[in-house]
Parts: structure tokens; C-alpha cells; sequence
């Protein structure tokens, strides 16, 4: 397990997942939010009539319930008050990270 960034325009959130995400973190979060929440049968409920809606916590959702149930990704710490102004904490900044 590695750590990441995950935010979704707000403070981002550390997070502990399976190896195989932190190293392609891009390919796995544009497979959730260009094709999965577009395409599959279980991503409906995201699904409105102007678009998809969704945030990092869906990601993390579908990573454990359907990519990595075996691997589970688990919330580290959310960086309250911190974004691309202000900086990320030094222990984190070299931290892969995917704004949704």
C-alpha cells in the first residue's frame, strides 16, 4: 500500500491504497470518472440529468467495492485548510495527486 492526494475542488485527503493505483493513479481515476460512472450499471445513482456527480469518496468507494475489495483503500488524514496556494505538508509533497 501507497499513499496519495485525492481532492475534489477541497482540501485534499490523504489516502492508503493498493500499490498498482498509487503508481497509475491518473489511469485509475480517469477510468472511474470518464468511462465507469458513464457506462456501468452500478455507477446509475451518480448519474443526473445534466451530467454525473461525484467526488474522491466515490472513487475510494468503487476502488474498495469493485477494482480492490481484497486491497482496501482507507482515509489517512484530510488536510484541512490546505490547497495549491497554500501548500502541501513537506511529509506529503511527494504524493501523487488527482483533483477530481
Amino acid at each position: 500500500m501507497k499513499l496519495v492526494l485525492l481532492s475534489a475542488d477541497n482540501a485534499p485527503s490523504v489516502y492508503s491504497v493498493p500499490d498498482r493505483v498509487a503508481e497509475n493513479l491518473r489511469e485509475y481515476c480517469v477510468e472511474f470518472c470518464d468511462k465507469w460512472l458513464h457506462t456501468s450499471e452500478h455507477a446509475q445513482m451518480y448519474r443526473m440529468l445534466e451530467g454525473v456527480c461525484y467526488d474522491e469518496k466515490d472513487f475510494i468507494a468503487y476502488l474498495n467495492k469493485w477494482i480492490f475489495p481484497n486491497e482496501p483503500t482507507t482515509l489517512i488524514e484530510t488536510l484541512d485548510k490546505v490547497n495549491l496556494e497554500s501548500g502541501i505538508p513537506e511529509k506529503y509533497r511527494d504524493l501523487e495527486w488527482f483533483n477530481f
